[in-house]
This record gives C-alpha cells, sequence and structure tokens, in this order.
C-alpha cells in the first residue's frame, strides 16, 4: 500500500521548504517550493492535501486551457483522432522555416516585393491588412488558416460576406506569399557608375561579399532558390569557387576563378557556412532598390557574362557561367558592346 504524503514544510537556509511529489507535478519529477514564512507553507501544504485527497494526479492546469482542451475534444469527436495526435500534427505542419516565419515578416516581405510589381489599387488594399487583422501579425503563418483569418477579421465587428471574402483573399495572398522572378525580355549590364552603387549600398561585410560574388563570379542571384542561397564559404578556394551540383541550377558543377577585384572584396570571409547571411532576400532587395535597379534581379550575373565574355573568350564564360558547350545563350544575351580591354579592367 502506497505510503500517503504527509506535505509537511521543513525549514532550510533557502525558506520553508514543501516537497511536491512526483504524481502531482507536471513534468513526473519531485518539486520543491520554497516560501518565506511557514504560515504560508502550511497553507501551501494544506491545499496540496486537499488535492491528493480528492484523487489529483496530476499538475493543476489554467481553467482557459481547460476549456480549449474540451473544445478540441469537441471539434475532433468522431474524428478518430486523439487530442495528442491533433496536436503534433499540427506542430510537424507548422515544422518548416517558411511555416514558422511570423504573419508580420511575411507580409513586409510581400509587401517589398509588391512596391515594383503591384498595381496602385492592389497595393493600397494591401496596405490595410495590418488593421483589418492585428491579432494575426505575431503568428506563426503555418497556423493560419481560412477560419482564424475570418475571426481575426470579424474581431472589430460584423463584416457583409463579400468584404469579408475579398479580405481574406487579400490575407491569404500573404500568407501564400513567394518572391516571384519575372525575367526581363531585356538584358542589362551595369556601367561603372551603377556598379560601384550597388556595393556602396551593403549596409555590411558580409553583404558587400555576397554582392561580390553576384557581380565578379556570375553566381545565380535568385535568393529564395538559387545558386547563392546553397552556395558554402567552404566552396570558396584561394584561386577559385567550386559551385557543386547540389547548388547549381544545371545540376553541373563548374569552377568559377576568382580574379584580383573578387578576391580583394572575399578578404576576411568565414571559412565555412552559408554564403548568403542571414534574411538576405530582403537585404537583396533593399540593396537593388537603394542602387536604383530594383527592377534588375540578374544584372550583375548579366554584367559579369559580358566582361568575363569579352575578356577571355567564348569556352572560358561558358565554363564559368555553367552553359552547356552547346549554348546559344551568351550570343544572344551576352555579346554586348564591351571591348576586350574593357573586360580584363573589369577583374583588375
Amino acid at each position: 500500500m502506497a505510503r500517503t504524503p504527509q506535505f509537511t514544510p521543513v525549514e532550510t537556509p533557502q525558506g520553508w521548504m514543501v516537497s511536491i511529489p512526483q504524481a502531482m507535478t507536471a513534468t513526473g519529477k519531485r518539486r520543491r517550493k520554497y516560501f518565506a514564512g511557514k504560515t504560508a507553507a502550511e497553507k501551501f501544504a494544506s491545499s496540496l492535501r486537499q488535492q491528493h485527497g480528492a484523487g489529483l494526479r496530476g499538475a493543476m492546469i489554467p481553467l482557459s486551457l481547460a476549456h480549449q482542451a474540451a473544445e478540441a475534444s469537441r471539434i475532433l469527436d468522431g474524428s478518430g483522432i486523439s487530442l495528442v495526435e491533433a496536436a503534433r500534427s499540427a506542430v510537424a505542419r507548422t515544422a518548416t522555416t517558411a511555416s514558422r516565419e511570423t504573419f508580420r515578416d511575411r507580409y513586409a516581405r510581400a509587401m517589398l516585393w509588391g512596391e515594383e510589381h503591384w498595381s496602385g489599387r492592389y497595393r493600397s488594399d494591401m496596405e490595410k491588412i495590418p488593421r483589418w487583422v492585428p491579432s494575426l501579425l505575431p503568428l506563426a503563418c503555418g497556423s493560419i488558416d481560412r477560419a482564424r483569418i475570418e475571426v481575426a477579421l470579424q474581431e472589430s465587428g460584423t463584416l457583409a460576406r463579400s468584404t469579408l471574402d475579398m479580405r481574406a483573399a487579400r490575407v491569404l495572398a500573404v500568407i501564400g506569399f513567394r518572391e516571384r522572378h519575372r525575367k526581363s525580355p531585356t538584358i542589362h549590364i551595369l556601367t561603372a557608375d551603377q556598379q560601384q552603387a550597388v556595393l556602396a549600398a551593403c549596409g555590411t561585410p558580409d553583404e558587400r561579399r555576397v554582392v561580390a560574388l553576384l557581380l565578379y563570379a556570375g553566381i545565380r542571384p535568385d535568393a529564395e532558390s538559387g545558386e547563392i542561397s546553397r552556395l558554402l564559404w567552404q566552396n570558396v578556394g584561394k584561386g577559385e569557387i567550386y559551385v557543386p551540383q547540389s547548388a547549381s541550377k544545371t545540376g553541373s558543377d563548374r569552377l568559377v576563378p576568382i580574379r584580383p577585384v573578387l578576391r580583394r572584396l572575399l578578404k576576411g570571409h568565414p571559412a565555412s557556412g552559408p554564403v548568403a547571411p542571414p534574411g538576405w532576400r530582403r537585404s537583396w532587395q533593399r540593396i537593388r532598390k537603394q542602387a536604383g535597379i530594383g527592377h534588375m534581379q540578374d544584372v550583375l550575373r548579366h554584367t559579369f557574362a559580358s566582361h568575363y565574355l569579352a575578356a577571355f573568350g567564348e569556352d572560358a564564360a561558358k565554363q564559368a557561367l555553367g552553359h552547356a558547350a552547346g549554348s546559344t545563350t551568351i550570343f544572344r544575351h551576352y555579346r554586348r558592346a564591351v571591348t576586350e580591354s574593357q573586360g580584363k579592367a573589369f577583374f583588375r
């Protein structure tokens, strides 16, 4: 027969201590609680004795949590899914980095991208979202569904169905936002002043090194899934950059020589880890906008390609760019009005 705990306060150097048995803690481990005076300790011990006598075998939980558990059980009733299984499924669904991103952060990214791509009317609607759903801003995007959006939209008052649907559609557009790279039919290359403006727009040495790799090594720039987001510093050697198959857009590896200008700009780079610093996608948008090339996603690679072709020839350019031997891209896009001497000066 199990011995009934006495819950007797004990005086210690830290104060009056009451020991709480394993069966009455949330962690399943014995816990000690300290009080400044004996009276408070006795009062707490008395409450423990009452709980134990009533058959309590777990820690007390807040009433609001009990109500949430009861509501969750009601929703799951008849589904065959236990409350624990539902909780595990919900956690798994929000386990990815994209799902953990807060609505506030994704909204900020969407608005930055939309400055260049949305119509004025649509952008005006999107600017109102924080006022429509302030309660969603701190939440993880993976935890927000249509039902939750509608509840948030009506927290300040009941809305007509047409208004509710329109606003919910705008909020869902933020939840599903993904920066889309729209290729321009026109190929641009940067002037010398524009090249310096891009480097000057970098706010940190890490940003400047990434821009240097885009401009002087022709690494593909897409910030979400492109080569720059998968390249590691351990792939950057003393004389060349190794772009492995795992990072390359084409699925084939390549070597890009490190020319003098790039070597100077990469000085002091980390020995390992991702080349792109945290938040690079937003940083790259900011840098382009500040340098006045916000709509030119690939312009640094095009600038590299045109100068490399002029300086070192077609075969070397194809190898550095990762183009197939029979590719005609160089002839269609990169053979621009750049002289050999200008091309070589670009990399000095």
